[in-house]
Order: structure tokens, then sequence, then C-alpha cells
């Protein structure tokens, strides 16, 4: 096989040395190949140019010291601490009601008047029955007394006595129960005179001079708008910049631009499950009964712990190995930069960065591939880097 090997190699040596313009032919090919194969420095800017990372205005952020919103806006509505519904207590027909929507009352006034002459009947009655029992209480009493004397002179048994005494608790059971009647009757009588619990309005008049009315039909609403409450509703990523005893201020539309203020006097432990917002309650003085209730109210919660300092748009921080950071536009070339986060804006989409960053710093304000880390940047036009192509606005 050696000499088979030999004798090949003889064999070329031979055919270069008769025919060398083949040689010189197959040197030429393999140098034009190597030719075409090297980039030339005009095909490799084209190269470059392809791969760079091309910006918009809108994909550029300047990061910038913001403030952010020291209110957080609102609507709610304005109802009465104190209202009530009046309901009839007995049966019977309406005879009086002195008073009308929208006048004024005071505590224990007359408001509405029910017929009362049955209840009238059954005191009379009741009180008839009373002093006829006290009085057979009384004749009792004294018979048994004598029977009491005379069983000890052996003028009476002792079952006699007995008998008498029986006879006096009977009485005195009687008695009682008549004087039970004779104060429900007296009940009755007050309950068919309705009178206002509390100094306020009258809301509503629900019947009229005539009308039959039955137990627990409703017949007045009264308020208090002396004191009302404001329920808002707010998102559920704001409550934590709600406390008690915050001041609120809002408007009303009936009173144009003119300001009013509340104070927050509790919050709701539950979330609506239809919106997942937490109803706040606050307390508004209206001594001069301006404010009524049902009132529609716009206005902003003054956050007194509102923070400030570099922020960047959320949608400009990225994960990279379980760190946070955003993307750096630094010498025209993307840079991959660890941050620190703080506080968000869920209104604004905007978080503050406490390390990392420094004012003036164009990063990249939407999402990116963290592969292009490195990348050249060319922007396009319109869009001047430096300044704020698309900037982190103040609250």
């Amino acid at each position: 096989m050696r000499e088979a090997v030999v004798m090949q190699y003889r064999a070329l040596v031979q055919t270069v040395v008769r025919h060398p313009w083949m040689y010189a032919f197959g040197l030429f090919l393999l140098v034009s190949a190597l030719v075409l194969a090297w980039p030339s420095p005009s095909v490799s800017s084209m190269s470059r140019q392809v791969r760079a990372v091309e910006l918009l205005p809108s994909d550029v952020a300047v990061v910038k010291v913001t403030h952010f919103d020291a209110e957080v806006p609102f609507t709610g509505t304005l109802m009465p601490v104190q209202q009530m519904l009046l309901n009839a207590r007995v049966a019977g027909d309406i005879i009086d009601v002195p008073v009308r929507e929208g006048e004024s009352v005071s505590a224990g006034q007359v408001v509405l008047r029910q017929n009362n002459l049955e209840a009238l009947s059954r005191l009379a009655q009741a009180e008839a029955a009373v002093q006829s029992s006290r009085a057979e209480l009384e004749t009792s009493r004294e018979q048994m007394k004598k029977f009491r004397v005379l069983s000890q002179q052996n003028f009476f048994s002792r079952n006699d006595l007995e008998k008498a005494e029986t006879q006096v608790a009977v009485y005195a059971s009687q008695l009682k129960a008549n004087e039970a009647a004779v104060m429900m009757a007296k009940k009755s009588l007050d309950d068919a005179v309705l009178r206002a619990p509390f100094s306020g309005m009258v809301a509503e008049r629900l019947v009229e001079p005539g009308q039959l009315v039955m137990p627990n039909t409703p017949l007045l609403r009264l308020v208090d708008l002396s004191q009302l409450e404001l329920a808002i509703q707010l998102p559920s990523n704001e409550i934590s910049r709600v406390h008690k005893g915050q001041t609120l201020t809002f408007s009303v539309d009936a009173f144009g631009d003119e300001k009013f203020k509340a104070l927050v006097v509790r919050l709701n432990p539950l979330a609506k499950a239809s919106n997942r917002r937490i109803t706040v309650y606050a307390a508004v003085k209206n001594p001069d009964l301006r404010l009524r209730g049902g009132l529609f109210a716009k206005g902003a919660l003054v956050d007194e712990k509102a923070p400030s300092g570099l922020a960047v748009p959320l949608t400009a921080v990225q994960t990279k190995n379980g760190q946070s950071g955003v993307m750096v536009i630094r010498e025209h070339r993307l840079f991959w930069q660890p941050v620190t986060l703080g506080a968000q804006n869920a209104r604004t989409n905007q978080v503050i960065v406490q390390s990392g960053l420094s004012a003036g710093d164009n990063i990249v304000a939407t999402r990116i591939s963290l592969k292009r880390e490195g990348a050249p940047v060319r922007y396009a036009e319109g869009t001047i880097p430096g300044s704020a192509g698309s900037p982190v606005k103040e609250g």
C-alpha cells in the first residue's frame, strides 16, 4: 500500500511539471475565493447599521426628579349621618299631618296623629276595671281581717280563713292585670301620636290625612343635615395613602368652585368584589345646612407623605437574574443598569429609583430584549439624545 501512495505522488508531480498552467489556475481560484469571503469596510458598516436599535421619541425617557401626586382624586355622595323612616305603630286612620317636606322640626314635636277613639275606649274600660278590682280587693281584705279575728276565737274554721286569703290574692291579681291594661291603652294613645325623635327636616311625607294605615306602614322620613357623611370609593392600591383624621377637600356642582372640608372617620374593612374598591367615610360639618343629602361631590384627598425622587416609567423596568434594572443609553449604545426601586404611583405608572441612576440619564422607556445590551442606538428623526423625548412627567 505504501508503494501505491508513492507512485500516486510521483504521478501528481509529473503532471504539474508537464502542465504548469493547471497549478497556476488552481492557485488563482483559491486567491479569488479568499478575496470574496473577506468583507469590505463598507459591507461591515452596513451590517452594523442593520443590527442597530432604532428608537422613536416615545421610546426614550430622561431621568429627572419627580414629585408624586400629593392628592388622590375621588368622587362620592353626601348623606346625612342621622336619618330615620318613621313607621306607624298602631292601625288607624290618619287624622292630621301638620308638617310638609322641607320643613324643619324640633325633637319631640308632633308630626302626625292617628284616630285614637278605639284606644280611648279601651283606656276607659281598663280604668273602670281597675276601680272595680281595687274596690273588690279592699272588701276582701276587710273580710279576711274579720275572719282571722273570729278564727282565733274559734267562730270560723281554718278552711274558711284560707278561702278568704285566697280570695284576696285573686282580687290582687285582677287588679294588676287591669292596671297593665290601662298602661297598654295609654301606650296605644301615645303611639297614635307621632313625634320627631330628633331635630331636623322632613325629607319625605308618605301619607295624607284620611288614609287607613296598618302597623309598620312608612309615614315620614326625617333627616338631620347638620352632620353629613361623604362616602367615597378608592382603588385598593391607593388605600395605603389614607388614614383616620386625614383632611380632604371637595366641591359640589351646585356651589361652583367653592371648596368644602371633610375629615376621614373610618374605612371599610372589605373591598367591593365588583371593582376591588374600598369605601372611605368622611365627616362633613354643615351648620348652615347649605349642603344636602344625595349630592354628588368630587375632590382630592391630601397625602401628606407623598414621595419624591428620581422616577422612571414602570414600563422601563425589567428583571435580569432576579435584579431589577433598566436599559441606559450611553455613548449611543445600550447598557444594562441595575437599580433599587422605591414607591410606585399606579395612576401615573411611575416608580421611584433609589439608586443606580442619576438625573439626566437617558433610558429606554419601553420593553426591549436584554440580548440587545451593547448594541448601538440609532435615533429616529425628531429624537434628540439627551432631551426629554419621552420624559418622566412630574405628577
